[in-house]
């Protein structure tokens, strides 16, 4: 049963989802977007994740965990990175509602997403507005 947009209130949590970026899903991440950029290391060798995979992590709970449909559009995004994650650690992903309005149409829903790492500090915060057909 599709999910009742108009339920969801400014505030309320949407998704809390924890992930492995594991080197398969980078991989994956850096394959979609055709990136053959130099990969990056720390200074003890590990390979460390480009930032924007970590931003595509943090909207995959939200489009799983509101039932997002086809015809949805992402039409903008603000993030802010604060440290870098390595290959293979684990993120938890929350996600809160900060706005849902329809305009004509079409239901605007702007969803503001918090990154954390294992040790619990923040590496992404950001928001990310989408646009459904209402």
């Amino acid at each position: 049963m599709p999910l009742d947009y108009s339920l969801l209130k400014t505030g309320n949590e949407i998704s809390d989802q924890t992930y492995t970026l594991s080197k398969k899903e980078v991989d994956l991440y850096l394959e979609a977007v055709q990136d053959q950029s130099k990969r990056e290391f720390d200074e003890s060798g590990i390979e460390l994740s480009p930032p924007m995979a970590i931003a595509a992590l943090s909207l995959r709970g939200v489009v799983n965990d509101l039932q997002i449909p086809g015809g949805t559009l992402h039409v903008g995004q603000e993030m802010s990175f604060q440290n870098s994650v390595q290959v293979g650690e684990t993120l938890r992903c929350i996600a809160f509602l900060a706005s849902n309005n329809v305009r004509r149409e079409w239901r605007f829903m702007v969803v503001s997403l918090t990154v954390l790492n294992s040790a619990g500090h923040s590496v992404m915060e950001g928001k990310s507005t989408i646009m459904l057909p209402a």
